[in-house]
């Protein structure tokens, strides 16, 4: 991809070697030179880059390496799922190459935004979601064999293909379990112990489904391939009830009905509650990783709450998604009184310290969000910590005709349980472990955040 005019001089910048290096990789390798570098406030490293090539404006975004990678795999494999789904005819960004020093996937900044919470169009609406529909029916068509070609493990049979996706994520969280977890040992025995067989051989699915940007009334591209698999395209009609809870995909029935008619194949709800489930715990067993290893030393960019939402919003998911496919209805514990001590005065105390903490940045306004949403966690815990941790305790005392002391015992002790425990014991454990999960996911309720209502309402059913 290097032109042979390279402009050699790359922007000067007063931020570090990240920029002057994305400087002179699109000197170098795009002809173009850069005048403004900026990064995207987030946890995931991320810019974006004004360029100007033969006195044409040349808008680039550069899609960093996670800094916590907590995933069984990385950004290259994402770039080259990226560039197949490119050259098989996907709507997706256009991608110009790959930084291996940063890393970064360097692609055009498309036009748009996502979320449909956003358009109150409702005929753009039902084109966005029309044209939704037309490329995940596309991408679920495409000859695999690119994929294998671009890292992606092919199931070898029917069972597999339903767990291909799962099977990465649980050994990978088995690998690297720091601590007992019984909720998450429930699930994943339930999930491997409830495993379909896929009618058909495997098709390329997203996974972690349902991400798009839009302008006015059109789908501009499809984002986000990091989960890739090789497997069951129902997992994709699963996850997208997931990321619809804090971000609107429109009326999925509706999307349903429209897939069915593109692709010819039945929608299994069934199924779609099963994958539903398996695709939650994927990604709390990802996240359960992050928080044991990433969050003990975090790096500066770290979101301490929002990895948190992401153990604990996807395994509420995963365990209500469990308690619709066996047709048992759970109910959220009550809330207490929140509690007072002097702990939180300190809270308030050190909130007012911090002040904004903004220096007008990007990364100044993410970093200052992130010190306000540790302090409204703090003050949860303060408010309610000790009443869910003695409801908790006694919960499982009812259970195992013991009392555990702690939390943590609880936790080992219930773990055992599970793994000893048959398909007949599934329903008592799953009203414990659920509320168990619900008084962890009450912690984490920051008002305003785009977890609150997937953390204090029920998984919407299908």
């Amino acid at each position: 991809m290097a032109t042979q005019e390279a402009v050699q001089a790359p922007v000067q910048t007063d931020d570090g070697s990240e920029e002057a290096l994305i400087s002179g990789w699109i000197a170098q390798n795009l002809g173009a030179q850069v005048a403004r570098i900026e990064r995207q406030g987030r946890w995931r490293p991320a810019w974006f880059v004004d360029a100007v090539r033969d006195g044409k404006p040349l808008p680039l975004y550069i899609r960093g390496e996670r800094t916590e990678n907590f995933l069984p795999y990385g950004l290259r494999r994402e770039y080259e799922v990226h560039r197949t789904l490119e050259a098989g005819g996907i709507r997706v960004p256009r991608l110009h190459g790959y930084i291996e020093e940063l890393p970064g996937s360097v692609m055009d900044v498309v036009p748009g935004r996502s979320n449909l919470f956003t358009c109150d169009d409702p005929a753009a609406r039902a084109s966005i979601l029309e044209q939704l529909a037309q490329q995940v029916a596309a991408m679920h068509a495409l000859d695999i064999e690119p994929f294998r070609k671009a890292g992606l493990a092919v199931p070898s049979e029917p069972r597999a293909v339903a767990l291909s996706l799962f099977q990465e994520f649980y050994d990978n969280y088995a690998r690297h379990q720091q601590r007992a977890d019984p909720v998450m040992e429930f699930c994943a025995q339930w999930c491997l112990r409830n495993a379909p067989e896929s009618d058909e051989p495997a098709r390329f699915c997203a996974s972690d489904a349902g991400q798009f940007m839009f302008d006015g009334d059109r789908l501009t591209a499809m984002m986000d391939f990091e989960l890739s698999a090789l497997g069951d395209p129902l997992i994709d009609l699963g996850a997208m009830r997931i990321r619809g809870q804090w971000e609107d995909l429109g009326d999925l029935p509706t999307f349903y009905r429209r897939y069915e008619e593109l692709t010819g194949r039945k929608v299994d709800l069934h199924k779609v509650r099963y994958y539903t489930a398996a695709f939650s715990l994927s990604g709390a067993m990802a996240s359960a990783i992050c928080v044991d290893q990433y969050l003990a030393a975090p790096s500066d960019d770290a979101d301490h709450v929002e990895y948190l939402c992401w153990f604990v919003w996807e395994a509420k998911q995963a365990i209500e998604a469990i308690g619709e496919y066996m047709g048992i209805a759970l109910e959220k514990p009550a809330i207490p009184e929140p509690g007072k001590s002097p702990m939180n005065q300190a809270i308030f105390a050190l909130s007012a310290a911090l002040g904004e903490g903004d220096d007008g940045t990007a990364v100044g306004a993410y970093r200052a969000q992130v010190q306000r949403t540790i302090i409204a966690h703090k003050r949860l815990i303060d408010q309610y910590g000790a009443a869910f941790e003695r409801e908790f305790l006694a919960d499982a005392a009812a259970l195992l005709d013991r009392s555990p002391a702690t939390v943590e015992e609880a936790d080992a002790l219930l773990e055992d349980h599970v793994r000893a425990a048959g398909p007949e014991s599934d329903e008592v454990l799953l009203h414990l472990l659920h509320r168990r999960i619900c008084r962890q996911a009450w912690l984490l309720a920051v008002p305003g955040s785009h977890y609150y209502t997937g953390l204090t309402e029920p998984l919407l059913p299908i």
